[in-house]
């Protein structure tokens, strides 16, 4: 009910306390969103939209965990009514009992004749822009992934930790195509608490890849910028991977850039400062590297932020695209003569990515990005030289482009 009224779930999972069968229902819930309303719809005499946001609730969580999770009708049924209940709209309990039954019965019947936008539960206008963009059955395959939920994916800040693990009995598995990353399919949650404790990152395979592109493109003493960094998982792997002569990550928020501060001592040394990428308070011409993870649509993580799909509108893109066309003009100041700039979103979108960089000032050229991808990777190449990630079953959607200075 939170984020439907403008919450983000992960930031409402991020202080912990909320539990982890709380936590499954809701995503699950934001996920099939679309999907669950359509086939509830047709058993309710009143639009979903209308009914109280409790009763809402209890529907759609009983429904998913019926076809998502596999709980006997019945049972998810009743427990839908007693949550009902427990919510004060005793009521509509009669309601709920009789539209849950049904609606459980029709799931399948109902979904195979609907669209495939609704049976993979994306918003209508996405999946036509992605369509047109990457073809339908790519589309599929990225709705596909989204819909499932995403496997931690984690690096470790020395050898000892996955050591550690190791010696307790938990097997990790690598990554097909992202180095150094490692997951615990049989044991997650020790990994999870060996992030807790710090001793590793919990990061995207995809947003690992990023800060390995980068690095590959710098050398050892060189001057690293991550303009935009919190919450600073790119910056401190790239710690992890090189040594710099002065490395430092900025970022808009305050509170944002202290949180990471953390992190980042773990991972290296770095000056952290709060600073508008816009004007950003860095001398010109000045740093090798500079590492522009721009604020997007985030069209890649749904699996991770499934709210996201329902937020966005067609128009979004558009609104987006000129304040990262000036993030990206302030951060080409910064580069120094021979260095680079890695552009990169969480977003698939090419007015976000390559309409952004299409048009380099004076003294500035692309530069394709194959040799810098590792084998296995399942990119696709743009208009502008760079790497599209598509989201896929190891990784959410990411879009990079190099940029030289060459005078």
């Amino acid at each position: 009910m939170r984020v439907e009224k403008g919450a983000f779930s992960s930031r409402l999972f991020a202080g912990g306390g909320v539990a982890p069968a709380a936590r499954v229902r809701v995503l699950e819930v934001l996920r099939w969103l679309r999907a669950l309303d359509v086939v509830l719809n047709l058993r309710c005499r009143r639009d979903l939209a209308s009914l109280d946001a409790e009763v809402r609730a209890a529907l759609r969580i009983g429904l998913v965990e019926v076809v998502r999770f596999g709980l006997p009708p019945a049972l998810a049924t009743d427990g839908a009514v007693r949550l009902t209940r427990r919510l004060g709209k005793t009521s509509a309990s009669g309601m709920v009992n009789a539209v849950l039954r049904k609606a459980a019965a029709e799931w399948r019947e109902t979904l195979a004749k609907s669209t495939v936008d609704v049976q993979f539960s994306h918003p209508s206008w996405l999946f036509n822009r992605w369509s047109e963009n990457f073809g339908e059955e790519a589309v599929e395959q990225c709705m596909a992934a989204a819909q499932e939920r995403a496997v931690t994916w984690a690096w470790f800040f020395d050898d000892l930790g996955p050591e550690e693990l190791r010696l307790n009995g938990v097997v990790l598995e690598a990554h097909p195509w992202c180095p150094g990353a490692w997951s615990a399919p049989a044991d997650a949650p020790r990994l999870v608490e060996a992030v807790r404790k710090g001793s590793a990152y919990a990061q995207d395979p995809s947003s690992q890849l990023v800060a390995h592109v980068a690095a590959a493109k710098a050398g050892d003493n060189d001057r690293v910028l991550d303009l935009c960094a919190a919450p600073g998982g790119k910056s401190a792997l790239m710690l992890q991977i090189a040594r710099w002569r002065r490395a430092a990550a900025a970022d808009l928020q305050p509170t944002r850039a202290r949180l990471m501060r953390g992190t980042l001592e773990r991972a290296g040394d770095c000056a952290v400062i709060a600073a508008d990428a816009r004007c950003p308070p860095f001398a010109a011409g000045d740093w090798d590297l500079v590492l522009l993870d721009a604020p997007c649509t985030g069209t890649g993580t749904f699996r991770r932020h499934p709210e996201l799909k329902w937020r966005l509108r067609a128009d979004s893109v558009k609104e987006l695209a000129s304040k990262q066309r000036e993030l990206l003009l302030s951060g080409l100041e910064l580069v120094a003569p021979g260095g680079v700039l890695l552009y990169a979103t969480c977003s698939v979108e090419p007015e976000e990515n390559e309409g952004v960089v299409a048009d380099l000032p004076s003294g500035f050229e692309h530069e394709d990005l194959a040799s810098s991808l590792p084998e296995g990777a399942p990119w696709i190449p743009t208009s502008a030289a760079g790497a599209r990630i598509l989201p896929n079953p190891d990784g959410d959607g990411f879009t990079m482009h190099l940029i030289r200075r060459t005078s």
